[in-house]
């Protein structure tokens, strides 16, 4: 049995009770819904009257041999315990969010039982921007809310009554502003405006923010945004703070990305720096790699060109199965009682992604914060219909090379972690190599990750999760590697290095005063820079 309890992340020597069971009982029978999601093989033990030497006051407790209670549709359909909470900033987040949205809408109207994967697993999700005319053109004000544009103003907009709504032009600082203003005295628009409920805020296991870092309102607002909610929404959390992750779309590197050429590099660094203070855990998906991954890893997602605009529609289709993927690892099983369709395997909840780096990061008094984990993200697949050793290696081999979701060097990284899912046919083998170690070692060899060519005391670490996922037909590994190397994240940065040491602007004026933040995230990318 575990020492750790994965529902608080309290080791064995912290429990009161001297049993994982005894101590789910003590610390969390009041939270059926965690112990069935976490924990679902120990519900009954858990949940059945309580033992003489234990219990001084036990009260009318259940009749022998009862039966677990079947959640009502009334926890069915709650926020509690689903994994994200999602919210688009900007143009390109609206996008995102619609994306995701659709494919939702997708499966339903296929009737997919995937779709429970999307149903199951948001907590609740909104849209902010600057541009109203953005806004309006966006399948969730159009059909998911039915939107006029006087409902889109106190709803979903950034600065309200302090500008014309037409964005923030290419202007982070503007967008930082904005959303500034919109928490000005004691203001507070996630309860007073924004059509985002709280409660599913708190509810969620954790909140996923979509947007660009190139542009003005997702580059400017989601910081202050991020920092807001931790400190305005979720300011009563306790010892264990819930993740916040980011999910961004980088320039490509030896790209100009836009009109606008530098900026949007300079936007960018300033952007995913100032997130970075915010944030756990920063996901950039490079737009080269969207759209030069295979064909296999693009999901269907039906009018998704009518809502998306024509140079979106595809790149954000495996940026969308990356997200479903993710979500999927820790859809509650109660959703679904049917034997054949619930996804069994471990839990994988969304702090296991970064949590496991945190402390490889160096002690610098001088810097008054530690960076977000930059997880690079990988999702590849395997048509094979046996899995072998051999297969294993193509299909890392796909995901790490022919469909990673951003540039990046695997051998740079500090580690990572990695989700196997399939069919229980194909995860009958898939599985013996899990629990033997070999995915481990093939994903940790020369070939991949390197893991055995570091220097120090540091170790490479290579974390391996397994799903049995009944409705697929093929085998997927999808992934998040470590703080590694990445190369338009060096074009980057390199870009506004420049501007720093020789501009004269406002613009360069701006990335001086952020210098600090820039420093401490990209000076922790590559493996050299372990503690």
């Amino acid at each position: 049995m575990t020492n750790l309890c994965k529902i608080c992340m309290a080791r064995e020597g912290e429990w009161e009770r001297a049993t994982l069971v005894e101590h789910i009982r003590a610390a969390h029978g009041d939270e059926p819904a965690s112990v069935e999601q976490v924990y679902p093989e120990l519900r009954e033990e858990v949940f059945a009257a309580e033992s003489e030497s234990e219990s001084t006051d036990p009260g009318p407790g259940p009749e022998p041999g009862t039966p677990p209670e079947t959640p009502s549709e009334e926890l069915l359909d709650s926020s509690y315990g689903k994994k994200w909470f999602l919210i688009g900033v900007g143009g390109a987040g609206n996008n995102l969010l619609d994306a995701v949205l659709l494919r939702r809408e997708t499966l339903s109207e296929n009737n997919e039982r995937r779709a429970r994967i999307w149903e199951g697993g948001l907590a609740g999700y909104g849209a902010l921007n600057t541009n109203v005319s953005e806004l309006e053109q966006t399948y969730y004000a159009q059909e998911e809310n039915d939107y006029s544009r006087n409902d889109l103003l106190p709803n979903c907009i950034i600065g309200s009554g302090r500008h014309d709504y037409a964005g923030a032009g290419y202007r982070w600082d503007i967008g930082r502003q904005l959303m500034e203003a919109d928490f000005e005295g004691d203001a507070d628009p996630f309860r007073e405006r924004w059509d985002m409920r709280t409660d599913h805020i708190k509810d969620s296991q954790a909140v996923m923010f979509v947007h660009s870092v190139t542009k003005g309102t997702g580059c400017g607002a989601t910081p202050v945004l991020a920092e807001k909610l931790r400190t305005e929404v979720l300011a009563d959390e306790t010892i264990v703070p819930k993740p916040l992750f980011s999910s961004v779309v980088i320039p490509s590197e030896g790209t100009e990305y836009s009109e606008y050429g530098g900026r949007a590099k300079v936007n960018g660094v300033v952007g995913l720096a100032r997130t970075s203070r915010a944030v756990d855990a920063i996901i950039p998906f490079d737009n080269n790699r969207l759209e030069n991954v295979q064909a296999d890893i693009r999901p269907r997602i039906d009018r998704l060109e009518e809502y998306n605009p024509p140079q979106y529609t595809e790149i954000n289709r495996p940026l969308v199965a990356f997200l479903e993927a993710f979500t999927m690892s820790s859809v509650p099983q109660f959703l679904d009682r049917d034997a054949t369709m619930s996804i069994m395997g471990d839990v994988f909840d969304p702090a296991d992604s970064f949590r496991p780096v945190e402390d490889k990061y160096q002690l610098n008094p001088d810097v008054s914060f530690t960076p977000a984990v930059i997880l690079a993200p990988v999702l590849g697949r395997s048509r094979a219909n046996a899995i072998d050793r051999s297969k294993l290696e193509i299909l890392v081999r796909n995901a790490l090379f022919q469909n990673k979701l951003a540039e990046f060097d695997p051998t740079t990284a500090w580690g990572g972690t990695f989700l196997a899912y399939g069919p229980p046919e194909k995860m009958d083998d898939v599985s013996e190599f899990v629990a033997d170690g070999t995915l481990t070692e093939i994903i940790s060899g020369e070939e991949f990750l390197d893991a055995g060519d570091v220097s120090g005391i540091e170790t490479v670490d290579v974390h391996v999760k397994q799903l049995v996922t009944p409705d697929l037909d093929d085998v997927y590994l999808w992934g998040t590697l470590w703080n590694p190397e990445m190369p338009s994240l060096s074009d980057m940065y390199d870009q506004a290095q420049r501007l720093k040491q020789e501009g004269n602007s406002e613009q360069a004026e701006n990335v001086r005063e952020e210098w600090d933040a820039v420093e401490a995230l990209f000076s922790s990318l590559g493996r050299e820079n372990m503690a």
